[in-house]
């Protein structure tokens, strides 16, 4: 078995990386029209043309993996089956789902090196070919030394208002905190202070020259350093890396949504896009499925309709993927959930004509 599996492993491979330069150099050549146009607009020179394709690739290299997967796994093993290869194997009691095994696992390791892509190389990718098509310089995201009339609301029912916010300093002018009821519609404490620093040893603001006004004692009080274990958010949770979520890490994704969420603002987009990280890259292996189970039976002259019947599939999930993200950016169904549908709809035909390539 052995040297079975190096067999359907290797020709798996090669179907897989023909279908997927076919289907990078299809996309390249959609965009040329559009780099054409921008030479002539004198908008970038020949290099820089050359370095935006570059930039683009990665993001062809996530789009078109699941449609060269699929169409790749199909190709190994139709040929196979029209050498009579699969019906031998299936004779002598090896079931296909042995037969197709390393194919599947090599799937699902390619959709991890997708994940990494997307995660990693695409949205740097993608910050450049934007700089370079706006014809501005790249530059790296670095998070702002200070911040005016920056404002947080925190899981305590406080409402931070600061009016310059140093985050290399730990310092604070002009705060304001405001204490809520549970219920959130109703002032119990208001905090005044001219300057504050906030101590990391200790992880709290050291305010200097407070007012306390209690709305539920209906006391004032002034002090000239006042500090409270509760006062807990310090300068960095008020300076946030802004930008498009698409250039962003998943971490950073993550961490722009908690500090969107704190301010009160949308994450419906952000969130969006996070679940799509989780869920597209994986379609890769949930495809393999059906282009192994669609390739397993040779019928003369069927070859072409298998593959357009794969190739038909694979756009049908890009249709269904697209409109279940629709409906997460409209916030009406969870981003996570709304990723996923597609995959487990796909997963189970996947599964149905795996079961039916057994006979």
């Amino acid at each position: 078995m052995k040297k079975l599996d190096i067999y359907i492993s290797k020709n798996f491979i090669k179907s897989f990386l023909l279908s997927l330069i076919a289907f990078i150099n299809i996309f390249i050549l959609s965009q040329l029209f559009k780099i054409i146009r921008y030479i002539t607009a004198g908008r970038m020179s020949v290099s820089e043309s050359a370095t935006y394709i570059l930039y683009l690739l990665p993001k062809i290299f996530i789009e078109v993996t699941p449609l060269a997967i699929l169409l790749g796994s199909l190709m190994c093993i139709n040929r196979m089956a029209s050498n009579l290869e699969i019906i031998s194997l299936k004779t002598s009691g090896i079931s296909f789902r042995r037969i197709v095994r390393y194919p599947i696992i090599i799937s699902f390791l390619i959709s991890l090196i997708v994940f990494q892509v997307m995660n990693r190389i695409h949205p740097t990718a993608l910050a450049k070919s934007r700089a370079l098509r706006a014809g501005r310089k790249i530059s790296e995201r670095v998070l702002p030394t200070t911040k005016n009339n920056a404002f947080l609301r925190t899981e305590d029912n406080l409402v931070y208002y600061i009016k310059q916010v140093d985050r290399i300093g730990n310092t604070g002018n002009l705060l304001e905190i405001i204490k809520l009821n549970k219920e959130f519609d109703k002032i119990d404490e208001i905090i005044t202070a001219k300057t504050g620093e906030f101590d990391l040893n200790k992880n709290q603001w050291v305010l200097k020259d407070a007012v306390i006004n209690n709305f539920v004692n209906k006391t004032q009080k002034s002090y000239k350093v006042y500090s409270n274990e509760a006062l807990n958010k310090g300068p960095s949770d008020f300076i946030t890396i802004q930008g498009d979520p698409d250039e962003l890490t998943n971490a950073e994704i993550t961490k722009s949504i908690r500090d969107i969420r704190i301010t009160g603002g949308d994450i419906k987009e952000p969130l969006s896009i996070l679940g799509k990280r989780y869920s597209f890259p994986f379609a890769s292996f949930i495809v393999s499925f059906l282009g192994l189970a669609l390739g397993s039976r040779y019928v003369r002259g069927a070859s072409a309709i298998s593959i357009a019947l794969s190739v038909g599939l694979g756009y049908s999930y890009y249709i269904v993927q697209a409109s279940f993200e629709a409906l997460s950016v409209n916030g009406l169904l969870n981003p996570f959930i709304s990723g996923w549908i597609p995959n487990v709809i796909f997963l189970c035909l996947g599964i149905y004509f795996m079961k039916e390539a057994e006979y």
